[in-house]
């Protein structure tokens, strides 16, 4: 990703192209051994001519929030948030499983327009959404109450998605030691899975702000863990010291049997899916285990990490969408999808649309993505 607040006149292709970590091809930056951080970071090896990651500072000292040597007093702060930007002080955690019963699984944004619970055997919901940040506890006691809010069967597993922009996520980590109070709300719920934040790595930004999101994201997986909730780990990375470091971890820790990724911001774009892909795959094989994944983004990876994973649960959010646009799914040729539009009237509910295109979408996915017989193979 980068940090639409920093300005360069270059174009958006050329500024991936020259701050994209490459040893291979690009020398590192001459200041990068010498730097204290240097057995996390790795060092940067980009096309860019920079003596070290710190002449990517934005230089705004008083209105910049992120994690930079450049604003003493808050980096100070920062670290011991974190208590550094090493692994080793992450407690261990026992095994939280989490069995779902399905490998697409629909994101329910909200409840409205509709008036009966939407079937299903597994519902996806965004993390933030049931969070009420401002009071530090969730908007929902008991399950019963969240289904309904969100018109969904209550017998569904539920997985809670912490993949949403940096203005949704932030607020999580500034809830504190309010965090385990919610985490065990979120227990009491029945929540079947969640998925920890994925805290920003930008490429124009200091390494040592990707390295406490990194250390964040390790934070918030043992945090939920610990309180009994299975979590899957979001090895967020820019570099491949960062994915050696991952795989490390992951490698060490049995606890963990289930990553996240998304390939929507920077690892969804062509520059850069592939070399995101070939560490997910590393950081499978290197674990010695049966690990599963879940995606959210662009579909065209799920061939590819099912080579290497046991389950790829793919979160699908186009259905839904597209029923909030009036648009209904037709099948075309019978191995496509078009979206004509489906008005409604004034009043009229969404349940028979959002259904049918939930349907529609998860055999097409089935067919395309997971290898079934036939084209739009019904889910078993």
């Amino acid at each position: 990703m980068l940090n639409l607040n920093r300005p360069d006149t270059r174009s958006h292709e050329v500024i991936v192209r020259s701050l994209t970590d490459d040893p291979y091809r690009n020398t590192m930056a001459l200041g990068c051994p010498g730097c204290p951080h240097f057995s996390e970071c790795g060092g940067l090896s980009v096309r860019d001519s920079i003596f070290d990651c710190l002449q990517l500072c934005c230089g705004d000292s008083a209105h910049c929030t992120r994690v930079c040597r450049h604003k003493p007093q808050l980096f100070v702060q920062q670290m011991r948030e974190v208590g550094g930007f090493g692994f080793e002080d992450i407690p261990r955690t026992a095994v939280c499983s989490a069995q779902l019963s399905a490998d697409i699984v629909p994101l329910i944004y909200h409840g409205s327009s509709r008036t009966t619970p939407l079937a299903g055997k597994v519902f996806a919901l965004r993390l933030p959404d049931l969070i009420d940040f401002k009071h530090g506890k969730l908007h929902f006691e008991t399950r019963e109450t969240l289904c309904r809010t969100y018109n969904i069967e209550a017998t569904a597993d539920l997985v809670l998605t912490g993949v949403n922009h940096d203005h949704r996520i932030e607020p999580w980590w500034t809830l504190g030691e309010q965090r385990t109070a919610i985490i065990r709300a979120i227990k009491e719920l029945g929540i079947a899975l969640v998925t920890t934040p994925n805290f920003s790595l930008l490429l124009d930004n200091p390494r040592t702000d990707d390295l406490h999101a990194i250390k964040r994201i390790a934070i918030t997986f043992e945090e939920f863990q610990r309180e009994g909730v299975a979590c899957a780990l979001h090895p967020n990375g820019r570099t491949y010291r960062d994915f050696e470091r991952w795989s490390r971890f992951i490698a060490e820790r049995s606890e963990i049997e289930t990553l996240a990724y998304e390939f929507i911001t920077g690892s969804g774009q062509k520059l850069r899916t592939q070399f995101h892909l070939d560490r997910l795959a590393d950081l499978a094989e290197a674990s010695g285990r049966e690990l599963d994944i879940v995606v959210r983004g662009d579909p065209k990876v799920i061939p590819f990490l099912r080579k290497f994973y046991r389950q790829v649960i793919y979160i699908e959010t186009n259905a839904f969408m597209k029923t909030l646009k009036r648009q209904r799914a037709e099948r075309l040729d019978n191995n496509a999808l078009r979206w004509p539009r489906a008005p409604t009237v004034v009043g009229e509910t969404v349940d028979k649309l959002l259904s049918h295109n939930v349907e529609e979408q998860v055999a097409f996915l089935r067919a395309t993505y997971y290898g079934c017989d036939g084209p739009f193979a019904k889910a078993a």
